[in-house]
Parts: C-alpha cells; sequence; structure tokens
C-alpha cells in the first residue's frame, strides 16, 4: 500500500483557502465524506511509527507529502468500502486470521510470564533430581510422544516413570501413559552440569517454561479439537475442483463453528503472506483446518480472560484489513491493468544510448559438506577422486538450471567468504579441486574452474529482465498517478494549502492548537 499512499511527492493538487487565522478547527483536507482538520491532521502525524515519519522527514517537503498522502489514503479508504473489498469474505477471513495470530502469541507469552513466576526452589530440586533421563511413552489421549526430557513432564507423571520400567503404564490425573523407553546420560556429565549453579538454574527456568506453555497449549488444542468434524469428501473436492464447489459448503463445523469453503479461500490467503502457499493436498487443508479451529479456541480465551488486550488486537486487525484491501484495489486498478510486451522490452532495448559492459565472470563447479565430512573430502580430493561422485550437492546459491554442480556465470561480487580471493585468482587452465572454503558456519565448498568469461558487453538476454521490470515500474507509477487522478475528481479531493504558512512548521504542534 505505501507504494501509493505514501509517495513523496512535493506538489499539492488543487487548492482552496480558508477565511480567517486557522486553528485546529479549520479544514486542511476535503473530501465528498467530510473534512480533515488541522488538529486531527496533527494528531495523525503523532501517531505514525518512527520509521513512516522518518520517510517523510528525508524528503524535500515533509508537511506537503504527508498531507497528499494521507488524502489519498482517506480517499483509498473511501473507496475499498464503496466498491465492498473491506467487507469481502476473503478479507474479513484474513483479519479473522491475523487476530487469531496475534493472540495466540499474545496468549503464549502471557502463559510464558506466568510460569516464569511459578518456578520455586522445590522445581529446582525436583529437576536436578531427573536430569539426564530422557523418555518417549504414549498417552491414552495425545498418542505418542518423545523424547522429552524426564524433568519437562508434570512432576507427578515424571516421577512415576522415574520408578517403573520401559512397557510399564501408569496413570494420573485420569490418563494412562505407557513407558516406551528411556535413556539416561553419563552421571559425570550430569554431575558437570549442576556444578555450574547459575548457568543450571537458567537452564532450568527456560526448559520447564517452555515445556509447561506447550503442555498448556497442547491441553487447550485438545479442548478445542474435542467436537471438531472434518468433512473429508468435501475436502478433497476441494482440493480437487474448487471451483466446482458453492462458497457456502462446509468444510469443517465444531460446537461453537464452522468453516465453510469461502472461508479457507481467505486462510490460505493469509497464510499466503508468509509464504505458505496454497497446496492441493488434503493432508495440508486438514492441517490447517484444525490448526484454525485451535487458534480461534485460543483467541476465544484470551479475549475472555484478557478484554482489553485483545481489544487492541481487534484494532490492529482491522488497520491490517485496511492494509490488504487497499493491496488488492491497487492490484485490480493498477498492478493487473499494466502489461509489457516483448516488443516494448525489444523497443527499449534498440533506444539504448549504451550497453553495458559486464565484468569477468566465471563458471565452477562444486560440492558443498558439512564439518564432519571435509577430511574425508581432502583425502578424496588429494587421492584423485571426482568429488561429483560423492553424493554431495553443489552450492545451491549459483547453480545453473537443473544442474546439481555447474553454476550460472558467477561475477567476483558475488562470491561469499574468500571464494573470490581464490576463485578469480586462478589460471584459466587450473581444473584441479580446491580446498574448501567456509561460506557459513558449518557449511564448507569444494569448487573447480570450469570456465573463464572474460569483460564483454551486455547481449539483450542478459538485459531483457532487468528492461522489462523497469518498464513495468515505469507504466505502473504513470498508471498510478492516473488513478490517484480519477479518484481525486470521484472524491473532489481539496487541500487547503494557503493557511500552511501561517501553522506551525512541526505538524506534531498542529493536534493541540
Amino acid at each position: 500500500m505505501h507504494r501509493f499512499l505514501f509517495p513523496l511527492i512535493s506538489s499539492i493538487l488543487l487548492v482552496l483557502s480558508g477565511c480567517g487565522s486557522p486553528d485546529g478547527s479549520t479544514w486542511l483536507i476535503r473530501t465528498s465524506a467530510g473534512d480533515i482538520t488541522v488538529s486531527e491532521v496533527g494528531t495523525t502525524w503523532n501517531e505514525l511509527d518512527n520509521t513512516t515519519r522518518m520517510k517523510f522527514l528525508s524528503g524535500d517537503n515533509p508537511v506537503g507529502d504527508f498531507i497528499t498522502a494521507l488524502g489519498r489514503k482517506t480517499m483509498v479508504t473511501m473507496e475499498i468500502d464503496n466498491e465492498t473489498y473491506l467487507h469481502s469474505s476473503v478479507i474479513q477471513t484474513m483479519k479473522k486470521c491475523w487476530a487469531q495470530s496475534a493472540a495466540f502469541i499474545a496468549y503464549k507469552d502471557t502463559l510464558a510470564v506466568m510460569e516464569m513466576r511459578n518456578i520455586s526452589e522445590t522445581d529446582f530440586a525436583n529437576y536436578a533430581d531427573l536430569l539426564g533421563s530422557v523418555v518417549w511413552y504414549t498417552s491414552s489421549i495425545h498418542g505418542h510422544k518423545g523424547p522429552e526430557r524426564l524433568p519437562d513432564l508434570p512432576w507427578n507423571l515424571a516421577f512415576a516413570f522415574d520408578s517403573v520400567t520401559a512397557g510399564s503404564t501408569v496413570e494420573t490425573d485420569g490418563v494412562s501413559y505407557t513407558l516406551d523407553s528411556i535413556t539416561t546420560a553419563d552421571p559425570e556429565l550430569v554431575a558437570a552440569t549442576l556444578a555450574d549453579t547459575s548457568q543450571f538454574r537458567t537452564f532450568v527456568r527456560n526448559s520447564l517454561v517452555e515445556s509447561r506453555v506447550n503442555t498448556d497449549l497442547e491441553t487447550m488444542k485438545f479442548l478445542a479439537l474435542e467436537t471438531l468434524v472434518i468433512d473429508s469428501a468435501e475436502v478433497f473436492s476441494y482440493c480437487a475442483a474448487r471451483d466446482s464447489l458453492d462458497d457456502s459448503t462446509q468444510l469443517a463445523s465444531w460446537d461453537s463453528g464452522s468453516i465453510t469453503a469461502g472461508d479457507f479461500d481467505g486462510i490460505t490467503a493469509f497464510l499466503s503472506l508468509s509464504g505458505n502457499n496454497f497446496s492441493s493436498s488434503p493432508a495440508w487443508v486438514f492441517h490447517n483446518l484444525e490448526n484454525q479451529v485451535r487458534l480461534q479456541y485460543i483467541a476465544g480465551r484470551y479475549a475472555g480472560e484478557y478484554p482489553d488486550e485483545y481489544s487492541v488486537i481487534a484494532q490492529r486487525a482491522e488497520a491490517f484489513a485496511v492494509d490488504q484491501a487497499s493491496e488488492l484495489l491497487f492490484r485490480n486498478n493498477v498492478t493487473e491493468t499494466v502489461t509489457v510486451t516483448d516488443s516494448m522490452v525489444s523497443a527499449e532495448y534498440a533506444v539504448m544510448d549504451t550497453v553495458p559492459t559486464l565484468p569477468e565472470s566465471r563458471i565452477f563447479e562444486s560440492v558443498v559438506a558439512p564439518a564432519d565430512s571435509v577430511d574425508i573430502l581432502i583425502a578424496l580430493m588429494d587421492s584423485g577422486t571426482d568429488l561429483l561422485q560423492t553424493g554431495f550437492r553443489g552450492y545451491p546459491e549459483f547453480l545453473s538450471d537443473s544442474s546439481d554442480f555447474v553454476s550460472r556465470p558467477v561475477f567476483r561480487s558475488e562470491l561469499p567468504g574468500e571464494m573470490d580471493l581464490t576463485l578469480f585468482l586462478l589460471d584459466e587452465d587450473d581444473n584441479q579441486w580446491q580446498r574448501p572454503v567456509e561460506v557459513r558456519e558449518g557449511s564448507f565448498v569444494f569448487y573447480r574452474l570450469v570456465q573463464v568469461i572474460p569483460p564483454h558487453e551486455a547481449q539483450f538476454d542478459y538485459l531483457e529482465p532487468y528492461i522489462r521490470e523497469n518498464l513495468h515500474m515505469h507504466l505502473e507509477e504513470q498508471r498510478t498517478m492516473e488513478w490517484m487522478r480519477e479518484l481525486e475528481a470521484s472524491y473532489e479531493f481539496q487541500i487547503n494549502s494557503n493557511i500552511l504558512g501561517e501553522l506551525p512548521a512541526d505538524p506534531s504542534a498542529w493536534s493541540e492548537l
């Protein structure tokens, strides 16, 4: 949304002047929906986060840019409402998903603080008694669990397991647990851990907080899913032929709600924001249906226990929905209306004044190995063995299309670590495997030179994606300005710029006028 809500544009558009000396109630921005006063503009400025405020302050005309941006944001907000973007089922579901995710994080943090406060000296003593044991077990409710450190379990269960042998079943709080397996660390290692009292206590706090919070959340998950029913047939239909399924078709239901096909469209749209793209796998849909029910249950509990804190999350969710609706509006009115054709790219290339010269690049073969395999590969290399036969794969950042080992042409400036100091100093006839370079902790690259490509004039195939991207950006900027002018005309947008010279230079003072 920042592409058009916060552009640093110095010109102020249509101007109408107010009368008399301006004060906080004087209008500064006017649209067909009403006025925004000087005081309201100042309040909005004061509510900006530091990053956004600095974007304006770094420009040539911070005040003018901010007023223009605020006016445009006002128009876009009205437009997404008038065009029903904001109230569409997808946007509303995305808003709900955002609020649920934020509430889950907040509740988890709250539980962590509470659990940290509840750790007692008895907990430290119990942890020391059980330290060094790891168990695998089966719960009559939650199924197979483990490996888990024995002292991370609830004390009644932990001491019950500590007193029986593998294969035994114990019962606590009405739930049966079978100890499948238990392993114990070397007593000397345990003693060394206990000897560092400060480090041990820090470890215990962190470990117990994590395990107890996870146990709390696991219990909530069980309660949330207790009445959940997923319609497998409809899920398979959703994955196989979404367009043939009505939006109201129920995919899942439980005692206090349901998720329809239309709802799940919004869920997948929300998940895609974090790179979690929709999968056609029914298993993926089953997992996310269960996860959404769990999140909704936990969000409901958080809202009930901490209503004031949840109200803040709800307000932020509204702002999130406005952002997403605005992005969708922008895509429909700008991004998807811009087309860059092959002929446009060719024409742009033909009129270039100068064609850039590319520096020397090199193609190499590579093998990436973990630290514990480096000595073995060095021995194989010294014996003349081709490292491509070792089963390891090449350095992924530079591999050419459909190759496991051969890089694309790589410039010296692209190489990490010390690879540039060696690979680009090799004679072009040197095709021996070179000793490894650590590109990140625990990851080493062996490489050998394949080809040296001397400096040369860039060809069309190399420049084509850059030309296409630049053209698209230019046309998008043009279309954005056209769209803004259309909105300004539609909403009778005006800025009362004649009063700016009479206002304090710092807009933070306007809220008190």
